[in-house]
């Protein structure tokens, strides 16, 4: 039997060393650090550097580190705005009609996800998504900040 992992549940990271190239420059592998107090973790997971591109909080890891694993708090449930649709209509390049103040035509889904608990690809599609109000934890019961506006 197979175990998938969640978002919330990561393999062992990865430490890979700087190296120098045969013309002295160097390659390096980017670094994560605990978002509580610094310390380096190891290398920066697939799902964080996507996160990061794309302009999404990246997770909280203070479970991994050593120094606050013991009193860190479960990771908050982060809502973002997510659009989805035809890449046509996304980039404006469709034939359909928008109402006039409208962003988007009627064939595109604009909605809130929990981001804490989707999956993000590297080129930043969303490979799972996680729906909010979110059903982890305590943040199921949170509502959506002022800024983020909501259909309800």
């Amino acid at each position: 039997m197979s175990h998938h992992t969640t978002p919330t549940e990561q393999q062992p990271r990865t430490h890979t060393p700087d190296r120098i190239n045969p013309d002295g420059s160097t390659t390096i592998k980017m670094k994560r650090a605990c978002n509580g107090c610094g310390q380096h973790l190891g290398d920066v997971t697939e799902q964080e550097m996507a996160c990061g591109i794309n302009g999404l909080p990246l997770p909280d890891v203070r479970k991994e580190c050593p120094t606050c694993a013991p009193t860190a708090p479960e990771p908050k449930c982060v809502p973002t705005h997510v659009l989805s649709g035809d890449t046509a209509c996304l980039e404006f390049d469709c034939g359909h009609d928008r109402e006039d103040g409208a962003d988007y035509c009627d064939q595109v889904d604009e909605h809130h996800i929990c981001v804490t608990h989707s999956v993000i690809g590297k080129d930043g599609t969303i490979t799972r998504s996680a729906p909010w109000p979110c059903e982890h934890g305590p943040a199921r019961l949170a509502a959506v900040p002022a800024a983020v506006e909501t259909d309800a």
